[in-house]
């Protein structure tokens, strides 16, 4: 007798989701990412590891070297981390 099993689909979120949620943490409404707002989206994304992915997007994203995630380029630069991470919608 075949026994089926029902996985649930995990559904990963879209590039403008990802979006929204890290422009949803620019909590002093400034047009860019401080390190804590950084780390505020992947609390929200449910990282196991939200500092440290925080520390990696800004190493890698950060292309001044200000210490903020500007929305534009670099904010892009972040939801293709992002991406990479293949957060999950729960």
């Amino acid at each position: 007798m075949t026994r089926i099993v029902h996985k649930p689909v995990e559904m990963f979120y879209t590039r403008e989701q990802l979006k929204k949620i890290l422009e949803k943490q620019d909590t002093d409404k400034d047009g860019k990412l401080s390190m804590k707002e950084l780390k505020s989206a992947f609390q929200e994304l449910q990282s196991r590891f939200p500092r440290f992915r925080a520390e990696v997007a800004m190493r890698k994203c950060d292309k001044n070297d200000d210490g903020y995630i500007e929305f534009g380029k670099e904010l892009e630069s972040v939801v293709s981390y992002a991406e990479e991470c293949h957060y999950t919608v729960p």
